[in-house]
């Protein structure tokens, strides 16, 4: 009878100590993968040579030497029309500095029919403390090198290079910022994410100059760092949507 009771206590003790809620179990490892992005630099689709001169169809000749964006909000979605938001998704690259790639982790598997993404940030962020972001984060100003200070935020994407005017080589460069500035994309592309993946981008550098508008840096202006008014930034940056595409999946 004694062994009984003392039976019964200590279920009793075990019972008591199970949490009337547990939490629910961590998904298995499996159900998410890595996506990565790897981003090119191309002419009138031929990958650039950062050190050789190339005609624009305005008939500048030009070279690239700098190449830089900050990129977010990137959103999937899948075959079934539902949007699948990455959290923290914030990429930089600085293509003549082969800086060209970034992962996200936590992806969930599935069929999906389409890639949307900015060059730029939001308002928010933009004006936010560029201090919060850990050392290696793409929005951390010593990472980027493409933050203006607290009043102007963040240069969202820069194109510097070389020209030729007159038999002389003169500089040109266009710092794209501020808000109003953000260019969203938005590209259709079946892909199925079964296992770690990898987009293949091209940036479609003569699109550049030659997109929505045929954009002459000699006639137009080879200077602009977005300021307000600002005629040649106007017209520069119609020229900035449809400039990155994909070029593979796999």
């Amino acid at each position: 009878m004694k062994n009984y009771i003392k039976i019964l206590l200590l279920s009793l003790v075990v019972f008591s100590c199970k949490p009337e809620n547990p939490p629910p179990p961590d998904k298995p490892a499996d159900e998410t993968v890595s996506l990565t992005f790897k981003f090119t630099g191309k002419f009138n689709d031929i990958p650039m040579s950062w050190l050789n001169y190339v005609v624009t169809h305005a008939n500048d000749t030009i070279r690239v030497a700098r190449l830089k964006y900050l990129l977010s909000n990137f959103v999937l979605e899948k075959s079934n029309g539902e949007f699948v938001k990455l959290t923290d998704a914030y990429g930089f690259i600085s293509l003549a500095d082969r800086l060209d790639s970034f992962t996200f982790k936590n992806i969930p598997k599935g069929d999906y029919k389409s890639l949307r993404f900015e060059v730029g940030l939001d308002s928010a962020i933009n004006h936010g403390n560029p201090q919060q972001w850990s050392i290696n984060h793409p929005l951390n100003p010593s990472v980027n090198d493409m933050h203006w200070g607290w009043s102007g935020g963040y240069i969202f994407q820069i194109v510097e290079g070389y020209y030729k005017s007159n038999g002389l080589e003169k500089a040109f460069s266009y710092h794209v910022a501020n808000d109003v500035h953000t260019q969203k994309h938005a590209l259709v592309y079946d892909f199925t994410i079964s296992k770690n993946s990898k987009f293949e981008m091209a940036v479609e550098v003569d699109k550049i100059f030659y997109n929505a508008v045929d954009f002459s840096i000699k006639n137009d202006g080879d200077f602009s760092h977005s300021g307000d008014p600002d005629l040649v930034m106007d017209k520069f940056f119609k020229n900035a949507g449809g400039t990155i595409q994909i070029d593979n999946f796999k």
